[in-house]
């Protein structure tokens, strides 16, 4: 009877063990702020988040297939390394300096642009809020809370 006992401490020990995980760190407003300053106008910067998501996925062997496009969701369970949190974040700002992009036309954006704007502004947010909720869960206490200054910065954006 003590085996017993002593082979389902050590499997209790193994699952709490399991359990435990790391939480992620990233500095969220440095991170984009060096990144905008960098690349100047909106539209370079589009272009260097789009050609960093590319990266983003390529070492993370995340790409979505040959053929047809699917999109391949994150989720908590696929988040297992920070650079995962940045896929999310640049796809917020990817969708984020294209509105702004097109807010910054000449003679102002038309009807149909703003519509556009508008659409493009409420897809930031989606990501934005997707990147708030996975670092609650994933980041730390630092972490979080600027994740969720950014969702809030989104959000005020698109009203």
């Amino acid at each position: 009877m003590g085996k017993d006992n002593e082979v389902s401490a050590r499997e209790v020990e193994d699952s709490n063990s399991e359990q435990i995980t790391t939480k992620f760190s990233i500095n969220v407003l440095q991170l984009l702020k060096s990144a905008q300053m960098q690349h100047g106008d909106y539209t370079r910067y589009r272009r260097y988040c789009t050609a960093r998501l590319g990266r983003l996925y390529k070492s993370l062997k995340f790409k979505h297939g040959r053929g047809k496009y699917t999109r391949r969701a994150i989720t908590e369970s696929t988040v297992t390394e920070v650079r995962f949190l940045h896929v999310v974040l640049y796809m917020a700002e990817r969708a984020w300096s294209h509105a702004m992009e097109k807010r910054q036309l000449p003679d102002g954006p038309n009807a149909h642009q703003h519509i556009y704007l508008i659409g493009r502004l409420r897809k930031a947010l989606k990501w934005a809020n997707l990147f708030s909720h996975l670092c609650a869960i994933k980041g730390d206490s630092r972490t979080s809370l600027e994740a969720e200054a950014y969702a809030s910065y989104m959000k005020g954006s698109v009203v």
